[in-house]
């Protein structure tokens, strides 16, 4: 494992758009224009990442191929790479959220389309120490997450809850959670994207 601690490295490492360019780079490694045009993006663009990652010690070069008379240098990703939370811009949580605020504003705009129509809404109800606030119709008896269920219910699941587990549970509660989620991230069948975010800490 090659451990990266600079700040160049893990901008460059959290950034959405410069991974998916260092993805070309793995295995056997690649020259610039082939990854380029594997990629669809322009030559330029390709090589300023690389210069910037090769700088980080993201990329390293991994040989000489010849291309159209003459030599190119191939770039390789060395994985895994480890690079201290410390050095993360914004700090270690953006290591585990880099993207959060893109995502929470898709989760609001998706809960925006869901509440306009449908009939779907807010219900409050009483509740030990806060209020409860729920998705719901208003002709909706019993509990909201029942309701959810029917056929015809859109497929949401929308609960923010603190839980008092003992350590035990909680990491029953962990196994669980990841279990699902592996179930059916390996299906990825054709459909409609849904969005989904799992989080569990101590408070």
């Amino acid at each position: 494992m090659i451990i990266l601690d600079s700040a160049l490295a893990a901008r460059l490492l959290t950034d959405p758009d410069t991974r998916r360019i260092l993805a070309a780079f793995q295995g056997n490694g690649q020259v610039i224009a082939d990854a380029a045009r594997a990629l669809n993006l322009p030559l330029e663009t390709v090589r300023y990442r690389v210069r910037r990652a090769v700088q980080a010690g993201v990329l390293v070069a991994a040989g000489r191929r010849a291309r159209r008379g003459r030599t190119q240098t191939v770039y390789r990703l060395p994985l895994p790479v480890f690079v201290p939370g410390l050095q993360v811009p914004g700090g270690p949580y953006t290591l585990l959220h880099p993207d959060e605020d893109a995502f929470l504003a898709q989760v609001r705009r998706v809960r925006a389309a869901l509440l306009a129509g449908g009939g779907w809404g807010l219900r409050v109800t009483a509740g030990t120490p806060d209020l409860v606030a729920e998705l719901a119709r208003p002709e909706q008896r019993g509990a909201t997450m029942d309701a959810l269920r029917v056929l015809q219910a859109p497929a949401v699941v929308d609960v923010s809850s603190t839980l008092t587990l003992s350590a035990e549970d909680a990491k029953a509660l962990q196994a669980e959670l990841l279990d699902v989620y592996a179930r059916y991230a390996a299906r990825q069948r054709p459909g409609a994207a849904h969005l989904l975010g799992l989080t569990l800490y101590p408070a």
